[in-house]
């Protein structure tokens, strides 16, 4: 018996138990759920459900077709979408024993005066307008005030989401008609659209740019409540505003209505992928709460568990990009691995910020992870180091650094490691495995912004 049917069936026992105590029968369900409990029991049945959802073949995470049809089943305008369109990926290659071909330089080929912040400036100073005005209205003023909350703010954020889902849309329109980049606006036009695709296609990748940019805030509101994390983006954090409920609701609600917004693209597969993202948050999110140090390979699992929180909203929305323009499939496989790798050397460079950063840069406080009890990439390399300090290392990180000195010691060991030189340098090559991704499209500007986005990802302070 699995350790999630063994925790079922004893909470089935224990519960069929409670049903039989007369004084239970007239309280309420909740009431009954309430009724006190050994600790060694809650603990047990936590640990079992934890261990079970953070495998990476648990079958609380696999995916059956919906009403006995399978998803390559369905098909986009002009190209069918077969299974390697839609295929899962294994994520079974974290590229730990690559090392980088041209870093700090660019690819071959590639045109250096080409700044997709620039580029996209335009188009992207008014996406959160428009999801304010536009997706968001709701009777309730407090709601639509929390909800609004990062859409108001002077710092938007980067929006490196949105902007690599505008940028993508516009050169893969440029590898099926070059002629377009002649154009200077990065939203595709009417004249550069193919017969066999949709009418509205530009406005359609617009909207899903704004979806991916909505799912991302509706994270950050949640992920702030569990981490009780104070600031975001250089201001109080939702919850801190608004109350934890409140904030949790707002995140919700950002949800429900990205999902709106999804389904009247009325594409499926789009549908499908998007929602995949969404998945992805929560296993994410279920993993960071085990203990990563209780796994074989802790740095495997820390990766893989990255890609939930953060890659996959990347990956994915590029991808449900380039399916929305019905391209071919091995552009579609393209998209989404530039999508993975951006995402992947984005967070690696986070975890290296939050070493190097300030307050003032990180628009949070310094060490916010080690703080929070999560052990991050420079010290998953500096535990990987079998110094003399590993021992002690891995003890702090069972304990999630609650002792008090555990943060200020760990940042030192950190520091005097190789771990965010490593890590630096993973990133570098998951960016490097991006531009790869992006030179697969055919030679345009955007194509070009598309690489030095990747390059800026991993060369930032911030």
């Amino acid at each position: 018996m699995s350790t999630l049917s063994l925790s079922r069936s004893i909470w089935q026992r224990f519960s069929h138990l409670t049903r039989r105590i007369p004084s239970a029968r007239a309280k309420s369900s909740s009431a009954v759920l309430n009724l006190p409990l050994p600790d060694a029991f809650r603990d047990a049945v936590k640990s079992s459900l934890l261990n079970e959802a953070t495998k990476s073949d648990s079958s609380m995470w696999t995916q059956k077709p919906v009403n006995g049809s399978s998803t390559n089943k369905h098909k986009a305008q002009k190209h069918d979408i077969n299974a390697s369109s839609l295929a899962i990926d294994p994520l079974d290659d974290w590229h730990l024993d690559r090392t980088t071909r041209y870093w700090p330089g660019l690819p071959p080929n590639v045109s250096k005066q080409v700044d997709p912040f620039v580029l996209a400036e335009a188009e992207l100073s008014s996406l959160s307008q428009t999801i304010k005005n536009d997706l968001l209205g709701t009777d309730h003023p407090v709601l639509n005030q929390a909800a609004s909350y990062f859409f108001d703010s002077a710092d938007g954020g980067k929006k490196v989401r949105p902007m690599m889902v505008l940028l993508l849309s516009r050169a893969l329109s440029e590898t099926v008609h070059p002629s377009s980049s002649t154009s200077n606006t990065i939203l595709l036009e009417a004249s550069s659209l193919q017969p066999w695709q949709r009418h509205d296609l530009p406005q359609s990748q617009r909207r899903l740019a704004e979806i991916c940019e909505m799912i991302h805030t509706a994270s950050l509101f949640h992920d702030d409540v569990i981490d009780g994390a104070d600031t975001r983006r250089g201001a109080p954090a939702v919850h801190t505003v608004f109350g934890n409920k409140m904030a949790i609701l707002a995140g919700d609600y950002l949800l429900a209505r990205a999902s709106i917004s999804l389904a009247r693209l009325q594409n499926p597969i789009v549908v499908e992928c998007m929602s995949t993202v969404i998945e992805h948050l929560v296993r994410g999110e279920v993993m960071q709460l085990s203990h990563s140090s209780s796994h074989d390979d802790v740095l495997e699992y820390y990766l893989r568990k990255n890609f939930f929180k953060t890659a996959s909203l990347m990956a994915n929305s590029c991808k449900s990009a380039a399916l929305l323009g019905s391209y071919s499939t091995e552009l579609v496989q393209a998209s989404y691995e530039y999508g993975k790798h951006v995402g992947m050397a984005f967070q690696l460079v986070d975890d290296v910020l939050d070493f190097e950063g300030s307050a003032e840069s990180l628009g949070k406080p310094a060490l916010s992870d080690l703080q929070a009890g999560l052990a991050t990439a420079p010290v998953l390399f500096a535990l990987n180091d079998n110094t003399p300090n590993a021992s002690s290392l891995l003890e702090m990180m069972q304990r999630k650094f609650r002792q008090e000195g555990d943060v200020e010691q760990t940042c030192e060991m950190v520091k005097q490691s190789n771990g965010m030189e490593r890590t630096k340098e993973l990133a570098q090559v998951h960016a490097e495995l991006a531009m790869d991704a992006a030179l697969q499209l055919g030679d345009s500007i955007h194509r070009d912004a598309l690489v030095h986005l990747a390059y800026k990802v991993v060369d930032r302070t911030r």
